[in-house]
């Protein structure tokens, strides 16, 4: 258990954080890293809106299985603290199954929507032709990646995000390569553009996988098993784990749906206003890591305590980790509001006036961050307890009660026609999501030890 002092918590508790936050944060700055360099690419091409609007049905199948894994992770972390093997090698079977759900349904929908399910984010039939040019390509990854999260997501919940990291290293090394060499037709290979960049993340992603099962099988991790110790849900098991699962991952597409109409409202204001947040957007996602290390650690930290009924401990823990949010805050927007203007300067925007925008649209983007950074250590709080209603209302019922609304009317009603006022004017979801977090956290209701309903199977 952990000694209380307050916001102070003993020294080997940070140290634990960041031992579990920090390959986190690499490997989401990898990702990242590797969508900036995607962009920058495509943007030498006049590609950038096309991929954003491509990109948005990749985002919502990532999403859809982030709900899934989101809550599977609940138990699994759990089950890793009281060193429950049998249902961890049941979970990772778990996990596997169903990622592959979105990743064919996603799939589907985009080789069957084709150019019309484009057309729902912009009325522009070159935008269109240009987005089916990278989507008809990059949705062959889509399998892949989706049992890549599985894995990376599971060594997360034992406490080796490592691995998932240094794999990364390697998928994003290779999709950067790769990306130079198929978009510009580098080393006698043909000029592909927009597709090239695609085809790269497919060849990319497919390794990461081959790379994580080699690994997984070769260290014979203790989640791995035999397929029918991995496949054994009975129904005491899987019950209790899908009841959960439900109310999340629809949160999670809501959540997701609400990010697609937010697209949706920035393509109302012209396709210079989409060019300017995707740039933008890729820029400060660089920096937005340190929320998934923080929501990460926090997630799994408070899992092993309500793992083990120490219901003091995760709540402490809380606690311990909004100075840390605090100082995190300060640092984060001051490397933003430095790094916005050199940033966007190594992209090729279609004008002056967009590359100006675009630069404060990147300092903007400093107040989602900030408040997200608060947001996520009530948010996975909650999660980590399995409060899965509450956390429902809190993610994507703020999103259509509040953003949706904010966004629309302003544009609608209000005539607004400045992203940059629209972007502000949005935040204010956060800001709601945040009062309502803490109230949540101060009355203990996610507290809860969900082993219990499983761990007899």
């Amino acid at each position: 258990m952990l000694e209380n002092r307050g916001l102070l918590a003993p020294p080997r508790f940070y140290r634990k954080v960041l031992r579990i936050a920090l390959p986190v944060c690499l490997q989401q700055l990898l990702n990242q890293g590797a969508g900036f360099i995607d962009t920058l690419m495509v943007s030498q091409i006049g590609y950038v809106s096309a991929v954003a609007v491509a990109s948005d049905l990749t985002n919502l199948m990532f999403i859809f299985g982030f709900g899934i894994n989101s809550a599977i992770s609940i138990y699994a972390a759990q089950f890793y603290g009281i060193y429950d093997w049998k249902n961890l090698k049941r979970s990772f079977g778990l996990f596997l199954a169903l990622n592959l759900i979105p990743s064919t349904l996603f799939f589907l929908l985009a080789q069957l929507g084709n150019t019309s399910l484009l057309g729902f984010y912009t009325d522009d039939p070159v935008l269109i032709a240009q987005a089916w040019e990278y989507l008809s390509v990059s949705c062959w990854s889509f399998f892949a990646a989706a049992l890549v999260n599985a894995f990376s997501f599971m060594y997360r919940c034992v406490q080796k995000a490592t691995v998932p990291m240094v794999i990364g290293i390697g998928v994003n090394v290779l999709n950067g390569v790769g990306n130079y060499l198929l978009i510009f037709g580098k080393l006698g290979l043909p000029e592909m553009g927009a597709r090239g960049a695609a085809l790269s993340t497919v060849i990319a992603t497919s390794l990461g996988l081959a790379a994580h099962v080699i690994y997984t099988v070769a260290t014979r991790q203790p989640f791995l098993g035999r397929f029918r110790e991995m496949v054994n849900w009975p129904a005491a098991f899987i019950r209790p784990m899908l009841g959960r699962m439900v109310p999340i991952m629809c949160n999670e597409m809501l959540f997701g749906f609400g990010d697609t109409m937010y697209i949706k409202a920035y393509g109302m204001l012209g396709t210079a206003a989409l060019e300017s947040y995707k740039v933008a957007y890729s820029i400060s996602m660089i920096p937005y890591v340190v929320t998934m290390g923080m929501g990460n650690a926090c997630s799994i930290v408070i899992g092993e305590c309500l793992g083990r009924k120490d219901l003091k401990s995760a709540k402490d823990t809380v606690g311990y980790l909004l100075p840390i949010s605090a100082v995190a805050a300060v640092v984060l927007t001051a490397l933003i509001l430095l790094m916005a203007r050199p940033a966007v300067g190594i992209f090729a925007m279609s004008s002056p006036a967009v590359a100006e925008s675009t630069v404060l649209m990147t300092r903007l983007f400093a107040l989602r961050i900030v408040t997200r950074l608060f947001n996520v250590v009530f948010l996975f709080s909650i999660r980590a307890g399995g409060d899965s209603l509450y956390l429902m209302f809190l993610d994507c019922g703020i999103v259509w009660l509040v953003g949706m609304p904010v966004a629309f009317g302003s544009i609608l009603l209000l005539h607004v026609q400045s992203l940059p006022l629209l972007f502000v004017l949005v935040q204010i979801e956060q800001v709601v999501r945040l009062i309502l977090g803490i109230r949540r956290y101060r009355s203990g209701k996610w507290l809860r030890n969900l082993t219990d309903e499983v761990q007899q199977t």
